[in-house]
């Protein structure tokens, strides 16, 4: 159950991405690292999707990185998009500002579902996307770490 709420999670945090057109996506990541700790399911020069190689994890994550064209990077509204999204999909918005929003998905069976999605200009128009199936409910600080370590595969 986890697992398909893991996946659903990645689905939609997808959504209103569109990719660029520029260097090549890896160039940017420390690809070593992604594949040393991580299951990589999809790649290509604008998109790379990873996951947990351990799914018995108690919050397992999948990870998404995609570049992203200027004109919708630098879309002023582009968090408050994401957020009628969600809310439109009765989420509950844990946490927003102008580059990140947090999201409560689902709560069902003792299981909890969290979509974090980012922004990041520091090498390239980059959406960073964490999805998290986890058995307990995580903390504001928890879901922040996940956010850090996304951040952490950026060279």
């Amino acid at each position: 159950m986890k697992k398909f709420l893991v996946f659903f999670l990645a689905i939609l945090a997808l959504t209103f991405v569109a990719c660029g057109k520029d260097k090549n996506l890896e160039s940017y990541l420390d690809m070593e690292k992604i594949q040393s700790e991580f299951n990589i399911d999809e790649k290509d020069d604008e998109h790379i999707k990873f996951k947990d190689k351990d799914e018995t994890r108690s919050a397992y994550r999948i990870f998404n990185f995609q570049k992203m064209k200027s004109v919708d990077f630098k879309n002023p509204k582009k968090i408050d998009k994401l957020e009628e999204f969600y809310l439109g999909k009765n989420c509950d918005i844990i946490y927003k500002d102008e580059s990140t929003i947090i999201v409560l998905v689902l709560v069902q069976d003792n299981s909890y579902a969290y979509n974090i999605q980012s922004f990041d200009d520091s090498k390239t128009e980059l959406m960073m996307a964490v999805s998290i199936g986890s058995d307990k409910e995580l903390s504001e600080t928890e879901l922040f770490n996940l956010l850090d370590e996304a951040k952490s595969f950026i060279k």
